[in-house]
């Protein structure tokens, strides 16, 4: 073997060994990639269930707040209807004395 063979030899394994590190290196920045899609599709499922949790919450408390509305408006008819019923009374206790 001369020189130039032997050379071409060696530039034939280090463009060998080269490539080969090259796609270890694609490799790699693959799987990190990966990795980090993963950690965001994780972290979008637990938003997404985080603000759903929080819809339910939210919708516990306005169908709470619905139950004390309706009650608060029977209690404000109820008070109207006494209300008038003492205003009419009292109309007809005036009536009474002033007749007499």
């Amino acid at each position: 073997m001369d020189l130039t063979s032997q050379a071409i030899n060696e530039l034939k394994e280090k463009k060998h060994h080269l490539e080969e590190q090259a796609k270890i290196g694609v490799q790699m920045e693959m799987l990190k990639l990966k990795k980090e899609q993963r950690c965001i599709l994780q972290s979008q499922a637990d938003i997404i269930q985080n603000t759903r949790k929080a819809m339910k919450e939210i919708q516990v408390e306005r169908d709470l707040l619905k139950e004390e509305k309706k009650k608060l408006e029977h209690i404000i008819a109820d008070l109207l209807k006494a209300s008038h019923g003492c205003k009419e009374k009292l109309d007809k206790i005036k009536e009474v004395v002033m007749e007499e």
